[in-house]
């Protein structure tokens, strides 16, 4: 049975990723998927589109102490806005960004007109844009949740110089991060779709994105000590999910760090 279910999932994951393209192109599979969702928030389609109480409020005590106020925070890899909505009630100035156009148009919709926050299109893997955001805002507060996870081993070096750059000499990064285990867990819940994983993250899947986790370890040499301070880091957390098809949250698991650029590094 545990053979027929692995076979189900990898002929799925290995069908759409013929269908459309390697998982690098992450502009391309977060453009699809956000053009096929129609609803949000709690009872939604979007896996992560959690209540903020159950995402982005527990993450602020980690960080924010971390974090010089003066500068504005970047919601990285926004989506919807959700939690960039709930980060505007703690922050002067937010900005939130995402490499999908769909996904900042959805942002914009859902906002209330007094909540100002400044919603732009951005692709980490392009770094004359972060350059170019660099230049316009100066140095920000980077808040990066369950992003990384689906960047490919092999862009990671150049998403990380994306990250160093929009922080520059002043800002701080948190990241938190689905860890390498997120999809077995995920595979331990009742399923209800064509990969036999539950219907929301079958939606992920079916775009040709790619989940590889992200290992602690990774922080040697994706931020190395000789470039990053490391402020703060765990491997004890969980990523708090919408309600899913049987009737309970997902929690799964994930890490966090806390860094910023040394000696002033930054453009």
């Amino acid at each position: 049975m545990e053979l027929l279910k692995s076979v189900r999932l990898l002929s799925n994951v290995l069908f759409y990723r013929f269908k459309y393209g390697h998982p690098g192109e992450v502009d391309r599979h977060w453009e699809n998927y956000w053009r096929h969702i129609g609803k949000t928030g709690q009872g939604g389609e979007v896996l992560w589109d959690n209540e903020p109480e159950r995402a982005s409020a527990e993450d602020l005590p980690r960080f924010s102490p971390h974090m010089d106020p003066s500068l504005p925070l970047l919601d990285f890899g926004c989506g919807n806005g959700r939690q960039s909505r709930y980060l505007a009630r703690h922050f002067d100035r937010v900005i939130a960004t995402d490499v999908s156009p769909t996904a900042i148009a959805k942002a914009r919709e859902e906002t209330p007109a007094e909540l100002k926050i400044d919603y732009r299109v951005l692709d980490a893997l392009k770094p004359d844009q972060a350059r170019a955001f660099h230049d316009e805002f100066g140095d920000v507060n980077v808040y990066m949740r369950t992003v990384m996870h689906v960047v490919q081993k092999g862009d990671r070096p150049k998403f990380v110089e994306t990250l160093s750059t929009l922080i520059g000499k002043r800002g701080t990064l948190y990241q938190i991060e689905l860890s390498l285990c997120a999809l077995d867990y995920f595979r331990t819940l009742p399923g209800n779709s064509p990969s036999g994983l539950p219907s929301h993250v079958h939606n992920v899947i079916r775009t040709g994105a790619t989940s590889v986790g992200f290992d602690p370890k990774e922080r040697f040499t994706l931020y190395p000590e000789s470039r990053f301070q490391v402020l703060a880091e765990g491997d004890d957390v969980t990523i708090n999910t919408v309600t899913l098809h049987h009737g309970e949250e997902g929690r799964v698991p994930a890490n966090y760090l806390i860094v910023r650029n040394r000696n002033g590094h930054g453009p």
